[in-house]
């Protein structure tokens, strides 16, 4: 009893004393947490301030400190959810509370101190022994701090904002057993642009303990898998696929590194346009092992393996890594094979590229020799001018001996045979000899040549030599699919070729990679002699029947080439000398003898464009101008002796007897006199002053002229034209004798005009005598939104015809004498009546207002009988007449307004005010009539003036009408006296108004 006892005392006192640490822990825990963060601040330079925390009793104390700022040096290093520190009680009371038990990172997001694109500038630590003290203080200070670090879901990023992996999950830790090892692992996924998806994963275990291997520091792997293969890619062929790898490696205590490496690459995928499908390319494995110390680093054994067959070997050395003049040396295996033979072995490779397999089955018989290449040189050469280093110690030989091959059929070209040459590369020098094959009919022999790369490409002096006999018309299939393939203009054109071209190249000079540089001597001698071309829609081949061409390094020289056509035949003679400024041609000359020009010229020109019909003769001497090179001074004449001439802005094509085009230096000029266009006579000029700086002049004289001849031409109410492709400025004066617009009926026409490449237009000092009158218009495009404006005026012109060009009506509403004048803009793109805008002013004098619906419809309003006399007709059978009609309208978006609108007249004055709706064909206005003796009653019910103006008579009363909806079937609402005392005012006063403003208001 007296040991329970005292059990359960000191079962009291312990309670006691673990409850009074409890609560004083609990009671002093932001205490707690700031002496934590302070010890690990001074410990480590690394600031922690959370912006909340919470301690928590178990086991050991769990201290959580919620998105805490992780600062050092003043910048933020790392972001986190939440931080959780687990620290022994016993390290509370014995210490500082460090190490910590635990430390836990939960979704942490790291930033790296350097940027994406200075990632690959960071050093890496040299082996040696000063590496491993490095990392044993590293690791002395990691124990000061923890025994063990989680780290959940972290993010890596570079500090410019670009990600690097995610989902990292870490764990590192010792044991009380092992306190100076460091056991690590970790796993994550890769986001950069080109390993996005790769995953990773290894196990780290650094320092030493009773049971590390001697002289050991470290050890570990490495594993990576779905790492993608993006970015390889070469000629249009782009390589896909995954590689894994595993890295094992042994860190000794004295810095160095030795391990292996395997890679495999699986799922390997070719992909291309030029491919029908993507080719499946197998497996490809890589193994080396490597061996890095202080004063070597060497990658030895590297074998290059297709599924089990090794296909590289080769090993390298860098000697001298740290010191001033490291060296590094490669070795690759050479290889010598019979071509037959090796094309049997890599066809019973099973699962290779179905390209590959027809390539190798293509393969005729033939030996290649490979020799063994070697490269030794100092690794700053290497690194500041690896091309030039590579040149100067690179040896490696070859050799290829009757080779013979059949090229893919899609080529169209013949199969190669006897394809021989010996190759040589020593230290700069390169060589090539005796090479000579055949392919088909065609052949080429005595090809040698010869560098010396020594010094580098750029300047290197080269001779080289070859014959060539080639046979067209075998040649022709591959010819035209090379066309094809290239997408080259006017390829269809060409539909044969026949003949043989004998060619003779030898060539001198010195190479450059930086300019497109000729040989210093070279001289090309082809014989065309029996070349027979066929062009599409020609009359017949075009034969070349005698004639060299001899290209040389400042010339090329044509002699005697004489071409046959059907129908006709051209020479060409001449030089063209090459100089710094460009090229000069010396006498070009280019005679043409019933040359078909339909056909030739629809090679150079579209057709749509511009076209010519019929035989075509002259002759044209073409020499550069010696003041400028660049521009040449053709002289001569070419006829058009009978056919049609069709510009693309035309309806239809000019009918030319005699036209001929005119070339003296600079100033082209195609004149077509006594032609006729659409059965009408015209005489058409076109005068380009300077074709160095073209613009087009145009001078039209015509009979009788279709204005909508001209496409560009058209009502504005009408549908668009396609746009009209003239590239160059153009302007000119057309007169006609007579002329239409659709059924609008001119004479005397005379204008000028100028359009620009893009499209603006301008028509101006047009003047015509058109319906008794006399009208002048200016007119100004908007290529960009069809946007046009006119600006016009007529004078004493008959508007009945106006009325009556439609044909739907069969008598004119208005006849008189017409003046107008008017400044309007629209969008002939859309509805031009809606967008129509601007003012007009209109007067016809000494005419009727016939009789139709909205006056019939007024008249009837009004009982007047009793003022119609014998000297005044009746205005309901005969119509109103009148001395003067005078409005003027402003208006936009098809909305007119007018205020003013007065007719004057012995039976009645007539005015109105309001608006009508181009667009919809609506009017909205107030009307009034007044016999002609009405006034006096009128004035006398104006308000303070009307008793001292009128009599007082008073007998006959004005009509007021309120008028609206379409004009065709208006509506008509009679108005009271006392609603339209204003317009009574306004259209009274209108007379007054206009001698001195504001008389009446």
């Amino acid at each position: 009893m007296r040991l329970v006892r005292i059990a359960a005392g000191f079962a009291l006192i312990l309670i006691i004393v673990v409850g009074g640490s409890a609560g004083l822990i609990l009671s002093n825990q932001a205490r707690l947490v700031v002496y934590v963060l302070a010890s690990i601040h001074k410990r480590t330079g690394v600031e922690i301030i959370p912006r909340a925390s919470s301690v928590h009793l178990s086991t050991h104390l769990i201290v959580v400190l919620d998105q805490p700022q992780v600062i050092e040096n003043g910048h933020e290093i790392v972001k986190l959810k939440s931080l959780s520190a687990t620290i022994s009680y016993h390290s509370i009371f014995t210490g500082t509370g460090l190490p910590l038990y635990r430390l836990t990172a939960d979704s942490p997001e790291i930033t790296l101190p350097v940027t994406a694109t200075h990632a690959a500038a960071v050093s890496v630590p040299r082996p040696g022994t000063p590496t491993i003290d490095a990392l044993q203080d590293t690791l002395h200070s990691l124990a000061r701090i923890c025994w063990r670090v989680d780290t959940i879901d972290a993010s890596v990023r570079y500090a410019d904002g670009v990600p690097l992996a995610n989902h990292v999950g870490m764990v590192a830790y010792r044991t009380r057993r092992e306190p100076s090892r460091w056991r690590l692992g970790f796993s994550g996924a890769l986001l950069g642009a080109r390993v996005s998806g790769a995953q990773f994963s290894g196990k780290f275990s650094l320092g030493t303990s009773s049971s590390s291997r001697p002289g050991e520091f470290g050890h570990g792997e490495v594993w990576t898998w779905n790492v993608p293969l993006e970015g390889i890619e070469a000629e249009g062929f782009t390589l896909a696929g995954a590689v894994q790898s595993t890295l094992k490696y042994s860190l000794r205590d004295d810095g160095s590194v030795t391990g292996e490496i395997d890679a495999g690459a699986k799922d390997l995928v070719l992909k291309s346009a030029r491919l029908a499908a993507p080719q499946d390319l197998g497996e490809y494995s890589l193994h080396a092992s490597f061996d890095i110390t202080d004063g070597k680093y060497a990658v030895n054994h590297i074998v290059l393996r297709h599924v089990n067959t090794p296909i590289l070997s080769a090993n390298t050395e860098l000697v001298g890594p740290e010191s001033e003049k490291p060296r590094l040396g490669i070795q690759l295996g050479g290889f010598r094979f019979d071509a037959a033979a090796v094309k049997q072995k890599l066809l019973s490779v099973r699962h290779l590229p179905a390209d590959f397999v027809s390539m190798l089955n293509r393969l005729g018989p033939g030996k290649v020799t490979v020799g063994d290449a070697t490269l030794s040189a100092a690794l700053e050469e290497i690194k500041t001018a690896p091309l030039e280093t590579i040149r100067r110690n690179l040896v490696v030989t070859g050799m290829i001996e009757d080779v013979g091959f059949t090229i893919p059929s899609d080529t169209r070209l013949p199969a190669v045979n006897g394809l021989s040459a010996q190759l040589a590369y020593s230290k700069g020098l390169l060589t090539i000899s005796q090479g000579t094959a055949k392919f088909g009919n065609s052949s080429i022999h005595d090809l040698v040549a010869s560098a010396n790369l020594a010094s580098g490409v750029e300047g290197a002096d080269y001779k080289s030599s070859v014959g060539m006999d080639a046979d067209l018309a075998e040649l022709y299939p591959a010819i035209a699919r090379s066309l094809e393939l290239y997408q080259l203009q006017q390829r269809d054109r060409l539909e044969h070729l026949g003949g043989r071209v004998q060619v003779v190249v030898t060539a001198s000079g010195k190479l450059s990679v930086k300019t497109l540089v000729p040989p210093k001597d070279y001289q090309v001698r082809a014989d065309a002699n029996g070349t027979v071309v066929s062009i599409k829609g020609s009359p017949g081949p075009l034969k070349v029947s005698r004639g060299t061409i001899v290209i040389n390094r400042d010339s090329v020289r044509f002699d005697h080439l004489m071409l046959a056509a059907t129908g006709g035949d051209a020479t060409l003679d001449g030089t063209v000398n090459f100089v710094k400024q460009g090229f000069i041609l010396r006498d070009v000359t280019l005679g043409l003898h019933n040359f078909p020009s339909e056909t030739w010229l629809s090679l150079l020109v579209d057709p749509s464009d511009f076209s010519v019909s019929g035989p075509i003769g002259g002759r044209v001497v073409v020499n550069s101008d010696p003041k400028n090179l660049t521009n040449m001074t053709p002289e001569g004449k070419l006829t058009l002796a009978g056919g049609n001439v069709k510009f693309n802005f035309l309806r239809s094509p000019i009918l030319v007897q005699g036209a001929t085009l005119t070339m003296h230096r600079k100033e082209v000029i195609l004149a077509m006199p006594g032609s006729k266009l659409e059965n009408q006579a015209i005489n058409f000029k076109v005068t380009v002053a300077d074709y160095t700086h073209p613009t087009i002049r145009i001078d039209a004289t015509v009979q009788k002229l279709d204005l909508e001849v001209m496409n560009f031409v058209r009502m504005p109410w009408s549908p668009a034209m396609p746009p009209i492709h003239f590239p160059v400025p153009c302007s000119g004066h057309i007169e006609a004798h007579a002329a239409n617009l659709a059924a609008f009926q001119m004479t005397d026409v005379k204008t000028d005009f100028t359009r620009s490449p893009m499209g603006d237009w301008h028509i101006y000092n047009m003047s015509a005598t058109a319906y008794r009158g006399k009208m002048k218009l200016e007119l100004v495009g908007r290529a960009p939104d069809n946007w046009i404006h006119m600006m016009g005026s007529a004078t004493d012109m008959d508007p009945a015809p106006l009325f009556m060009l439609g044909g739907e009506n069969k008598q004119s509403p208005l006849l008189g004498h017409l003046y107008l004048a008017a400044d309007l803009w629209g969008n002939t793109d859309t509805n031009f009546f809606e967008t129509l805008a601007g003012d007009m002013t209109i007067t016809v004098r000494d005419g009727t207002l016939n009789k139709f619906t909205l006056l019939s419809r007024l008249l009837s309003f009004i009982d007047i009988k009793n003022w119609l006399s014998a000297q005044i007709p009746d205005p309901r059978i005969n119509g109103v007449p009148f001395k003067t009609i005078f409005t003027d309208f402003k208006g936009e978006g098809g909305l007119f307004y007018t205020d003013n609108f007065a007719l004057k007249g012995p039976v009645m004055d007539i005015t109105a005010n309001g608006s009508i709706q181009f667009g919809a064909d609506m009017l909205d206005m107030q009307v009034g009539m007044f016999p002609f003796d009405t006034v006096d009653w009128v004035l006398n019910h104006i308000p303070l003036i009307g008793e001292r103006i009128g009599s007082g008579t008073g007998k006959l009363v004005a009509a007021y009408f309120h008028v609206s909806g379409p004009i065709s079937n208006p509506s008509i609402m009679p108005q009271p006296i006392s609603s339209v005392t204003n317009f009574i005012k306004k259209t009274l006063g209108m007379p007054i108004n206009i001698i001195r403003p504001n008389t009446i208001k």
